[in-house]
């Protein structure tokens, strides 16, 4: 359905609720009459909304039903996509850690042959020169490739294994915890600002 269909569509609902729209704007609950009127319209407003939705809904059901279809015939190439972009993510992190690892390893290596020279002079009162710094290979936090670039950073996999270990600051406020001790009667919890409210619930008979 084109915009210009759809407007008029609305703007029929609208003409029809004008005095609704009217009301609601400048509506004032001080009487019992003026209490009955809110809830009368209240209850014709919960229904214009209902109307308003239904008829939206079968405006937009078309177009969701197209738009699952496109995405349905689109899974299984993304997927395919994803599944090889988390293969490559993980074989090249892999190899980064492999590198990092034998870097650390050499750097080791070079510090523990350094200290045993160092051991040995002392004992024959032998004057070390300063060795020439070796290389030993950065691993590189940023390489370049063909098409562009690609970084790498340490990160961390954690798992929560036995929650009732895990420190009380660094626990969450639970609202759900919360509430339930509100409506068990608890009004005052420290941190929490409870004030009290009328939810109306309306449905037409």
């Amino acid at each position: 359905m084109a915009d210009g269909e759809t407007q008029t569509l609305i703007t029929q609902l609208e003409k029809r609720q004008e005095s609704l729209f009217h009301w609601l704007g400048a509506a004032t609950v001080t009487t019992d009459e003026e209490q009955k009127n809110a809830e009368d319209m209240l209850i014709a407003a919960r229904q214009a909304i209902k109307e308003g939705d239904e008829l939206r809904k079968t405006l937009t059901q078309p177009l969701d039903e197209s738009k699952k279809r496109i995405l349905a015939l689109f899974k299984p190439y993304m997927d395919r996509l994803d599944q090889g972009v988390s293969a490559l993510r993980k074989e090249l992190g892999n190899y980064h850690e492999k590198k990092r690892i034998e870097a650390d390893a050499a750097r080791l290596t070079l510090l523990a042959e350094e200290a045993a020279r160092i051991k040995a002079a002392e004992s024959t009162g032998e004057i070390l020169e300063p060795l020439a710094k070796p290389a030993v290979p950065e691993v590189q936090k940023t390489s370049r490739a063909n098409l562009g670039t690609v970084s790498y950073r340490e990160d961390y996999d954690i798992q929560i294994v036995d929650p009732g270990q895990v420190p009380r600051d660094l626990c969450e406020p639970s609202m759900h915890k919360i509430r339930a001790r509100v409506k068990s009667g608890m009004l005052t919890i420290p941190g929490v600002l409870v004030s009290r409210k009328i939810i109306s619930s309306a449905r037409g008979g």
